[in-house]
């Protein structure tokens, strides 16, 4: 594991830290817990697009699909 810095709002960090005594957590895990969070997300909607793109890209082009006309 790395250690990071982070910078954050006087008003960001009361929240984390309430955030984290809610939990009984250290504000650390909960950072951790949702940067994990948000990056997943992330893959889940750039997987989302690509399969998008892919769905479209077989629907519009012949030469994918020349193998079913036969």
């Amino acid at each position: 594991m790395d250690k990071v810095n982070l910078y954050l709002d006087s008003s960001d960090r009361k929240a984390l830290q309430e955030m984290a005594k809610e939990m009984h957590t250290s504000m650390s895990k909960v950072v951790s817990q949702m940067l994990r969070e948000r990056i997943r997300e992330r893959k889940r909607t750039k997987m989302r697009l690509a399969a998008a793109f892919m769905a479209q890209e077989y629907k519009n082009n012949p030469e994918l699909t020349i193998l079913t006309r036969m």
